[in-house]
């Protein structure tokens, strides 16, 4: 679903190795030794990691990505909501897409001026395509059978929730992948939204709830993903 940098730490692991190297090679003024005239023991500062140009450009798709899709599911969420509180929320949800879609755009130009990641060479970059395809066939797989299922049934209601589900368990494969710890978060929140719908809308017999929670549930998280993303910070 989203096309994030390939996840290795190695930029962070490399930037520490150096200075590590750099301070017991002997380089002046970072590390000193303890003693009677110098009683405490500095450390060197490790330089921040920076975003390479296929991270960049990866988390630019992922921001227009998770907009776009965020306003999806807001239109199926407003529709518990009375027409003018509806609309009002939909076209919030509708600017914030265009914002993001501006920063998607930005992100992308800045990528050009970024440093290559010589990590990332063409074999890495097929198998994560490789292990990137196999999970989203996996949720697409799971979302369709389930949803017919659940229609057979006649327990339709539960489909949003189902897709919330499906969509909230396929960005824990996908943190891993990408190298994207907060994606865990996005996957948590999807599926907490998602089981608040499965176990409120029955017990308190609010239909509402069914296409409430999982809708807006979901375009928030989205929206609070992407503007992670958005962040310069890895």
């Amino acid at each position: 679903m989203d096309g994030e940098r390939v996840g290795t730490t190695n930029g962070t692991t490399d930037a520490a190795g150096v200075v590590g190297a750099a301070g017991t090679a002997g380089a002046p003024g970072l590390v000193r030794t303890a003693g009677p005239d110098n009683p405490t023991t500095p450390t060197a500062p490790t330089a921040p990691r920076v975003l390479h140009r296929a991270e960049l450009r990866g988390r630019a798709t992922g921001v227009g990505v998770m907009a776009c899709f965020a306003l999806g599911w807001s239109a199926g969420g407003v529709g518990s909501l009375p027409v003018t509180a509806g609309r009002a929320v939909f076209a919030g949800c509708a600017v914030l897409t265009v914002v993001f879609a501006v920063l998607a755009a930005r992100m992308t130009r800045r990528a050009a001026g970024a440093p290559e990641d010589t990590d990332l060479t063409p074999a890495v970059k097929r198998a994560a395509g490789r292990r990137f395809l196999l999970v989203l066939g996996a949720e697409i797989v799971a979302i369709f059978v389930i949803a017919r299922v659940l229609g057979a049934t006649g327990h339709s209601e539960a489909v949003p929730a189902v897709i919330a589900l499906a969509v909230g368990l396929h960005f824990f494969p996908l943190a891993g992948l990408f190298g994207v710890r907060f994606y865990h978060l996005t996957g948590a929140a999807l599926c907490l939204f998602a089981v608040a719908a499965l176990l409120l809308a029955p017990l308190t017999s609010t239909p509402a709830l069914w296409t409430l929670l999982p809708g807006l549930g979901s375009a928030l998280t989205l929206y609070a993903t992407a503007a992670r993303l958005v962040q310069p910070r890895p």
